[in-house]
Order: structure tokens, then sequence, then C-alpha cells
């Protein structure tokens, strides 16, 4: 079993364990870079995607399903993408407890990142947003301590590992 992200006829399958750190980095990079609410908001949105919580293999998900904002898409893309480009580099991984596999996880970080590059704002679906608002208790962007990611319902994604 494992994870399917996607974008129109691409995709990346992804097995559980690299989910996991995919997600943590994601976590990691964007919780530091983040500076907008929209920003937040697709970080926590990311980090939701916690196996440990809502189940191995069950967390995989459509790029154009994210919770983008059409007023902001274009500056939330770039901001994903910078996100990716400082985990490709290894920003923020000694707040890990193990030393991710570059081989198995840079390509994905590489394929994530070429799949948001083609997406376009006609792609977004506007009612995901406006779902996750609505379902999403009021954000208040707490972090947490040991980490400094984002929290969401489950708590801290790195933690949860």
């Amino acid at each position: 079993m494992g994870n399917i992200i996607s974008f129109k006829d691409d995709s990346i399958c992804i097995s559980n364990g690299a989910t996991d750190v995919f997600i943590n980095l994601i976590a990691l990079s964007g919780s530091e870079l983040a500076k907008t609410d929209s920003e937040k908001r697709l970080i926590i949105r990311i980090s939701e995607k916690d196996q440990n919580t809502v189940g191995m293999g069950t967390v995989g998900f459509d790029i154009s399903e994210m919770i983008w904002n059409r007023k902001t898409f274009l500056n939330d893309r770039a901001f994903l993408v910078k996100v990716i480009e400082n985990a490709e580099t290894g920003f923020c991984w000694e707040k890990l407890d193990y030393k991710p596999n570059k081989e198995i996880i840079l390509p994905v970080l590489k394929k994530f990142k070429e799949m948001l590059l083609s997406m376009t704002e006609n792609d977004i679906k506007d009612e995901e947003l406006q779902e996750w608002l609505k379902e999403t208790p009021k954000c208040d962007f707490s972090r947490c301590k040991k980490h400094n990611t984002l929290l969401t319902f489950c708590g801290c994604q790195v933690c949860n590992n």
C-alpha cells in the first residue's frame, strides 16, 4: 500500500514511509517560510495528511484539490516551490530524528515541484478552500514547541511520526 499524489495525467506513487518523510519535510520547511495566512493554511492542509492519525495509505491527494485561493495563487505556488527547493537542500532536516534517504525523497520532491509548476489558476477547485474553511476550526496558527511546525487538528506532523 502507498499513496498517490496526482495532477491531471501525472502522478507520484509513493510508499507510506516516503509519504511520511515528504510530508515532514514540507511541514518543516513550509512552517519556517510561511508568512501569510494563505501560505500557512497550505502548509497546515498538507500537514493534515498525517498517516499516523488518519491511516496508512489514505493521504494521497490531487494538487488541484489543495486549498488554493485564486487571489493569491501565483504567490502561493511560488511559495510552495520555494518550500520544496529548501527541502531539497536539507533545510530543517536536522530537526528530524532520522536521516531521509536522498535517493528516494529527492525525486519525489522534484516531481511534486514539476507538477506544481504545471498548474494554472484555471485548475483550481474553488470549493476546496471554502469546504476546508467551513470544516476546520478557526486556525490560530499555533506551532509545535519542539519542531516549530504549524499544528493541525492532528497536532504536529513530525511529533506524530
